[in-house]
């Protein structure tokens, strides 16, 4: 194995590390908690003109978005590996996602407002009587969560899973 090698698969780890713990158990410390939020609240202030219903959901879209672009860019460049360790962080924000909306009718998670009635999906979901849609909805979530984590190891060991041409040449 070639130290290039190593530390693609190295840099892979340490990236299991921190998507892994917040799929499996979103909001519990994982390592991206902070930069999903970051995204989340500035999804709100970007889509402040939209309305009120863009404006609550522009939290979640911009959270799930900015790992998505990321991804998107690096496979555009031919750059699997970068591009799946985008898909793993969207795995970790699509985990949060769905922990989010499932937490719609008990509004239980600690908010940054400290006030329960500021919940997106609360608010999204509520109003129309829908709040027995939160519990499949955020399963879908984690369930996407899953998928990312699986997809976004796969593309990143991609190029890694080839036939190594010079050995094949030789």
């Amino acid at each position: 194995m070639t130290a290039a090698r190593g530390l693609r698969l190295a840099g892979l780890g340490v990236a299991l590390l921190l998507v892994v713990p917040g799929v499996v158990r979103p909001f519990g410390g994982g390592g991206l908690d902070g930069v999903n939020l970051v995204f989340h609240e500035a999804g709100h202030v970007l889509l402040l003109w939209a309305g009120q219903t863009l404006t609550l959901l522009g939290g979640s879209l911009m959270q799930l978005a900015v790992p998505l672009g990321c991804a998107a860019v690096f496979a555009f460049r031919g750059d699997r590996y970068a591009a799946g360790l985008m898909v793993l962080w969207l795995a970790h924000s699509l985990g949060s996602v769905g922990a989010y909306v499932a937490d719609a009718p008990t509004r239980a998670l600690d908010l940054l407002t400290g006030d329960p009635d500021t919940h997106d999906w609360w608010q999204l979901l509520a109003p129309g009587g829908h709040l027995a849609w939160a519990a499949p909805l955020g399963r879908l979530f984690q369930a996407l969560a899953l998928i990312g984590v699986i997809a976004g190891v796969l593309l990143s060991v991609w190029d890694e899973l080839q036939p190594d041409r010079e050995r094949l040449e030789a």
